[in-house]
């Protein structure tokens, strides 16, 4: 056969290869080589289709008669090095690779293929070396330029490949997975902000993609964006129905979300799909808790324990479902056993310091808190928690430096005021404008206004934010300019929320600002109030027996009507109500005891009304609220009935407080014993209406 004759058979051969249709080219072959047995073409190609046929020994054979007619044959390195990277010889393919490279060293795409097989053998550093000079060669290679990112990243460089994938993206910005792969590698570099559009860019591309919504969420997940996540989450939850793992997440989401009741379906969705997954029956015993089902809330957190009995967060669950039944020792014992599951569990340090504090034992909660807060010095509500204990007993420079961290904790920031404005450290203010602003509950910010007239000492001048109940009563303060929340701030140079100002003046126990009165009421609203209450002989009182009902301490400190006014009740005195909200439970109490019990809420439109109203009293008697605080600032004799051990500010063991001089504090003498606390509240009511005036102050307070 001649040489055009064969040239002819090797080019239709080719395309015959070309087509995909193996057999005629094979054909082909076979009849150039049976004319010429050592056509290298006619071998090489007979070799390439051997192993595309997946006759692997034919193929090498054929190879080997290639290397015995040319030893520096390139191309047949290169189907050796395919050959063998197919049969998964990485070694053997790196090696054919480096041989044809080093025989073509322009060859980009060998230099690309040596890169890929150097990479599947971890060799990093050589396979980046490798794809780089394919690049140099080719830089319109974009499967070099992904692969070359690869490389980067396995070897942690994760700037670079970051910045080789938007190369990439530059030059083709629809490259397939080129978004998912930056997207992952900001996530992995903690970029959140820039992975949210990567993955977005991803996702237009492949909208229906389960496992990128997934990750979406994850991201939203860690930047607190729970009810974005959710969104994510809920729509891999569509796209791939029997992914447990997605309505687990989904479930974390909408909790974090605080859509308790939807994250229950989601994580009974999961238990369905899951069933042996105790952290989804953990969680679904939460959140039943959350939303008041105790009983499905314990029967989860049992299924957790039955498939894993030393699983922490259950027994935690149980801790606090325990907690909400009232069964404090219950609780005490749960997380007990949390800890002994697990001595590692923060949180099940924290949550058995909790409820130690309701069981009174606040040394025993102090030490779970101490541990709490070393294994987990991150985690804002342990710290904020913490920082309650330290109160409590006292420590009022360290509670209030971990008080802070309370503006952290999601569940108590979201209302939170926030500026840009820089923070006030205590330095001279010389002629600048302060922002104090109230972060927290009407009783605080009557409580810490007491520090404005030491921020007056300071220099500047004072801009006070205050909720709008406050905003009359505060008018008074010389010298502020006050602000309901809700209205338009004039200018400031610097800001500190109030419950800071203990913590910048360095207070402590001795040094508490406790000169009172520190607020006054408008005079003129005093003198209608003594007009209103009149001048009979009576002991004037006036009662609050209920605090804010969403409270989450409500159960422990607040009464009903009937449990305190009867008790009250006494010889020559006259009770009056400044209870603002009464409870549907409360009209029948009032209604019974009729001229006993003068009803004045509903004239107390605002704080500046009721201060007028209790500076015409002769006692305040409430329970732990704000109508306490203002009696005490205004300097009023007050009598507080407290709980066991709840707020911080009432400190231990104390029948007074160095916050308020003129206040008396009747604290149960076990948890959720009132009957002791009112018994001795009418009691000592009686003796005072029997001329005891004296009994009206704390004993330590020096009487005229």
């Amino acid at each position: 056969m001649g040489a055009v004759a064969v040239e002819r058979l090797l080019i239709e051969a080719a395309d015959h290869y070309n087509a995909g249709r193996a057999g005629p080219a094979q054909a082909l072959c076979g009849d150039i080589l049976d004319s010429q047995p050592d056509h290298l073409p006619a071998l090489h190609l007979s070799a390439i289709l051997a192993f595309a046929d997946g006759r692997m020994a034919d193929g090498a054979a054929l190879l080997t008669r290639v290397f015995a007619r040319d030893p520096n044959h390139a191309p047949a390195y290169v189907t050796l090095g395919d050959a063998l990277a197919v049969k998964g010889e990485r070694d053997g393919a790196a090696d054919a690779f480096a041989c044809a490279a080093s025989l073509r060293p322009l060859d980009a795409t060998i230099h690309s293929k040596l890169g890929t097989a150097l990479l599947e053998l971890a060799h990093f550093t050589d396979a980046e070396a490798a794809y780089r000079h394919a690049l140099a060669l080719d830089p319109a290679l974009s499967r070099v330029r992904w692969n070359l990112a690869l490389a980067l990243s396995r070897q942690g460089r994760l700037p670079e490949a970051e910045a080789v994938y938007r190369d990439l993206l530059q030059r083709d910005a629809a490259y397939p997975e080129a978004w998912r792969a930056l997207a992952q590698v900001l996530v992995d570099q903690a970029k959140y902000e820039e992975a949210v559009p990567a993955f977005l860019q991803a996702l237009a591309a492949r909208p229906v993609d389960a496992g990128l919504h997934v990750s979406l969420g994850d991201i939203r997940y860690r930047q607190g964006a729970f009810a974005d996540a959710a969104i994510h989450y809920r729509q891999a939850c569509d796209l791939a129905p029997g992914d447990a793992n997605a309505a687990r997440l989904l479930g974390h989401a909408l909790h974090e979300a605080g859509r308790p009741a939807e994250a229950v379906e989601a994580y009974r969705r999961a238990a369905v799909l899951n069933p042996g997954d105790v952290v989804v029956l953990s969680n679904l015993g939460a959140c039943l808790c959350g939303t008041g089902q105790l009983d499905g809330a314990t029967a989860a957190c049992k299924l957790a324990l039955a498939l894993q009995p030393d699983h922490a967060p259950a027994h935690t669950n149980l801790g606090i479902i325990s907690e909400m039944r009232g069964d404090t020792d219950a609780a005490v014992a749960a997380h007990r056993r949390a800890i002994a599951a697990d001595p590692n569990y923060a949180k099940g340090h924290a949550n058995l310091a909790v409820a130690l504090r309701n069981a009174g034992d606040i040394d025993a909660a102090l030490a779970a808190s101490h541990r709490a807060v070393a294994l987990a010095p991150d985690n804002a509500l342990a710290r904020y928690n913490h920082a309650h204990f330290l109160l409590m007993c006292g420590d009022l420079v360290n509670g209030f430096a971990e008080h802070r961290w309370g503006r952290d904790c999601p569940d108590l920031s979201a209302g939170m005021p926030r500026f840009d404005a820089p923070e006030w450290h205590g330095e001279p203010l010389a002629g600048r404008t302060l922002l104090l602003f109230a972060e927290y509950g009407i009783g605080d910010a009557l409580q810490f206004v007491r520090y404005v007239a030491q921020v007056k000492t300071m220099g500047g001048a004072i801009v006070l934010q205050v909720q709008p109940a406050l905003a009359q009563l505060l008018l008074g303060l010389d010298g502020v300019t006050v602000v309901a929340r809700g209205e338009a701030l004039p200018s400031f140079d610097l800001q500190l929320p109030l419950m800071d100002l203990p913590r910048i003046f360095g207070t402590t126990l001795a040094t508490i600002p406790a000169d009172v009165p520190y607020l006054a009421a408008d005079p003129i609203k005093v003198a209608a109030w003594r007009n209103v209450l009149g001048h009979a002989p009576q002991l004037k009182v006036g009662v609050v027996w209920a605090g804010n009902p969403r409270h989450k301490g409500d159960r422990q400190r607040s009464l009903a009507a009937q449990a305190v006014l009867p008790r009250l009740v006494t010889p020559g005195v006259q009770l009056y109500s400044l209870q603002k909200e009464p409870r549907p439970d409360d009209a029948p109490a009032l209604a019974e005891l009729g001229t006993d019990v003068v009803d004045l809420a509903p004239l107390l439109k605002d704080f500046a009304e009721t201060a007028a109203a209790v500076a015409a009293l002769d006692l305040v008697i409430s329970v732990d609220t704000s109508v306490a605080h203002l009696a005490g600032a205004l300097g009023r004799p007050v009598w507080v009935l407290l709980p066991y051990a709840l707020d911080w500010r009432w400190l231990r063991d104390r029948a007074d407080t160095p916050w308020y001089p003129t206040m008396r504090l009747f604290r149960q003498d076990r948890p959720m014993a009132w009957d002791g606390v009112l018994a001795r509240a009418a009691e000592e009511l009686a003796r005072v209406a029997a001329g005891e005036r004296e009994l009206l102050l704390p004993s330590t307070l020096d009487v005229c």
